[in-house]
């Protein structure tokens, strides 16, 4: 363990949550959390009560101008009881081209990995002892300051909370969604690629409406044209059309998904199709109606692999053949399960334990 982090259990242990169905995640005891001093150098590496993380300024930047990135990632309890993270390199890559972006300091993967691992290794007990069990692990990369107007940050706060929720309340759950007029996700040289707090904010109230027509997600479309399928939510689309795997480019307005770049990994390696592209709407609805478009799926971290069934556009609804996941789907929701416990071939070494102490770059 590296000698620049300092660990502190909590003195107080929560009650751990019961299984009861719901999905609604708990926050576990602990987090990881550092800060910047001078010259953007990190320094305060502590794991320690969650409630210890400190507070940002009324002035930070993270308040006042939104210079705030996110990302999250997996511990997973494999088959034989060990604890493993789902790529927690691909993620910190992630995270930090989103800082970039923001004009936040990057963070090193060799830190925080040497600190996630003692914060699950605290809070390990939380997690249950099924294969596939999983804790969530969120990471926030947030400026803070004394200045009014928006600028490269050089005080910055990072922190890591871990999560937990009834694995079996929204597993494999289908889901639904319907484009909304009036509202744009993301717009060509925007943060579209990043997951930062402006472009996270700015999807709620457009979820709300969506839920209020019974959907689960807004599917967004591209801000210039409204012609093509972006994401589903803040998930990643799949089609299958005419046979062909086919997902949106990043073109820069798509975030780039690591469980949407898994599928790819695991697609081209199995020797199926991909083709990634833009996918038109129109082209969409147009195979649903006429078959040619037989799945539609969605990735995402917390999420999986989910079957979409239906997809809304201008007061219709287009529904697809199966209302459970398709063949297409179900293979890989299955693959990447079982990658996830430890009881299939990992063979691009993304399950990375927590005896693992020397860093795989993604």
């Amino acid at each position: 363990m590296s000698n620049e982090l300092v660990v502190t259990p909590t003195a107080t242990p929560r009650p751990r949550p019961e299984a009861d169905g719901s999905a609604a995640p708990v926050l576990t005891d602990h987090a990881f959390f550092m800060r910047t001093g001078k010259r953007r150098t990190w320094q305060g590496l502590t794991v320690a009560d969650r409630d210890a993380i400190p507070a940002l300024r009324p002035t930070a930047g993270a308040v006042l101008a939104g210079q705030t990135v996110v990302d999250a990632f997996t511990a997973y309890r494999m088959a034989d009881g060990t604890i493993a993270v789902f790529r927690p390199d691909s993620h910190i890559k992630r995270l930090n081209n989103g800082a970039r972006r923001l004009a936040l300091p990057q963070v090193d993967f060799d830190r925080v990995w040497t600190s996630v691992r003692a914060l699950v290794e605290l809070d390990q007990a939380w997690l249950p002892g099924t294969p596939g069990a999983a804790l969530q692990l969120r990471a926030v990369l947030a400026a803070d300051g004394t200045g009014l107007t928006p600028s490269p940050a050089d005080d910055v706060l990072f922190y890591v909370l871990a999560s937990v929720a009834d694995p079996a309340a929204a597993a494999g759950k289908p889901v639904r969604a319907m484009t909304l007029d009036g509202y744009v996700r993301a717009w060509p040289g925007g943060t579209g690629d990043v997951n930062d707090a402006g472009s996270l904010a700015a999807g709620v109230v457009p979820g709300e409406v969506a839920a209020n027509y019974g959907y689960d997600h807004v599917l967004w479309l591209d801000g210039p044209q409204g012609r093509f399928v972006q994401q589903i939510g803040n998930l990643n689309a799949f089609f299958v059309i005419d046979g062909v795997l086919t997902t949106p480019a990043l073109d820069r307005s798509v975030l780039p998904g690591v469980t949407r770049d898994s599928v790819v990994k695991l697609a081209r390696d199995s020797g199926t199709r991909v083709v990634e592209r833009p996918v038109e709407l129109a082209e969409v609805l147009k195979g649903i109606a006429d078959g040619s478009v037989t799945e539609v799926f969605a990735t995402g971290t917390g999420a999986g692999v989910v079957p979409v069934t239906a997809l809304g556009h201008q007061g219709e609804e287009y529904r697809l053949a199966s209302e459970e996941a398709g063949p297409v789907t179900a293979r890989f929701r299955d693959l990447l399960d079982g990658i996830h416990r430890g009881e299939a071939i990992d063979r691009f070494g993304w399950m990375r334990r927590l005896t693992e102490v020397a860093p795989v770059h993604a």
